[in-house]
């Protein structure tokens, strides 16, 4: 075996030490933001996981405040905020220095400069204005720019909306580093639960804990007709639907109907006090995953409310049903 000599040792070790040095050195974001009385509050916020988490705070003073850390990705998306006034910042924070400018109630429009991430998200930004295709660009950005983290969290967002071909197509022209990202890991799953449903498919089977926290089963909701729900206790437009479901259920369910209810959502007293206070008497489930919902997956939901509507053989004779539309197929279905 050939033998390493002490120089070449020396120099590879002191070469990763200086990496290192350079990859914790940290971040400082420097901000001015005029307008705002001294002693706001204003909060950085980590938004790469499935729930907002407060970093840091600090205090504006004669229009300016400081944050100072490090990240340990190569760049983390975050917000900062300032909740008394409902004032906030999108953007992408790198270990650099980084410098913000802005104004009392536009901090949403503010100029940052330092990241070379969120540079390349302002590009993209500014081509999706320019053309007015969003989903176009976002594609091309992913498959022009495999390396970035940009492109990885893109598609972790839009994957149910897209389908699981464009996904897995756009999935493996992302570099192996964001492959196995968290946003990558996300995508994966995705690709790999998705069954890629649709109307005349057999409905896919799937467990989860109701309200009092007993595994339920698809496949344990025995009726003529069942609408498979997918909602929000956090979704407006699936509250109001609550309200028409629960005059159809009243309707139909001594004539073979049944609901089955799948909530995307993460706080289990927020679920619990939507499932009262809408008056759903039909069976509800949820893995307080949010809308990772693992069911969610498996059905390419990309929207809130949503619904398939399954036939007492188990095939999925319609899907995303208006209230009116789901009366006049039970009428059909329950003759």
């Amino acid at each position: 075996m050939r033998k390493i000599s002490f120089l070449f040792l020396t120099s590879i070790l002191s070469h990763a030490v200086t990496l290192g040095q350079v990859k914790n050195r940290g971040f400082e974001i420097t901000g001015i933001i005029s307008g705002y009385a001294d002693r706001t509050v204003i909060y950085l916020d980590n938004l790469s996981g499935s729930l907002n988490v407060h970093m840091d705070s600090t205090l504006i003073i004669r229009n300016g405040f400081r944050f100072a850390g490090s990240i340990s990705e190569d760049a983390m998306h975050v917000m900062l905020k300032i909740a008394s006034a409902n004032d906030y910042k999108f953007f992408w924070l790198e270990n650099a220095p980084i410098t913000l400018k802005a104004a009392k109630g536009n901090l949403s429009e503010a100029v940052i400069t330092g990241s070379k991430t969120q540079d390349e998200d302002n590009q993209l930004d500014a081509a999706i204005k320019a053309t007015g295709r969003e989903m176009e660009q976002d594609t091309l950005f992913i498959r022009t720019h495999p390396n970035s983290v940009i492109s990885a969290s893109i598609l972790s967002i839009y994957c149910s909306a897209w389908g699981k071909k464009l996904t897995t197509d756009l999935y493996m022209d992302l570099s192996e580093k964001n492959r196995y990202s968290a946003y990558g890991l996300k995508i994966l799953e995705y690709i790999r639960l998705n069954r890629n449903l649709k109307t005349g498919d057999k409905y896919a089977d799937f467990e989860q804990p109701d309200a009092e926290g007993k595994m339920t089963r698809l496949s344990g909701i025995h009726a003529k007709a069942i609408l498979l729900e997918f909602w929000g206790s956090w979704s407006g437009p699936s509250r109001e639907a609550n309200r028409e479901l629960v005059k159809i259920y009243s309707e139909f369910k001594d004539r073979g109907f049944e609901i089955f209810g799948v909530a995307a959502d993460d706080h289990m007293e927020d679920w619990l006090k939507a499932i009262h206070r809408d008056s759903l008497t039909w069976k509800n489930v949820t893995d307080l995953r949010g809308d990772r919902n693992r069911a969610v997956l498996i059905y390419g939901v990309s929207h809130f409310p949503a619904n398939f509507l399954i036939d007492r053989s188990g095939i999925i004779v319609a899907m995303d049903l208006g209230a009116e539309a789901l009366r006049g197929k039970l009428e059909e279905m329950l003759k």
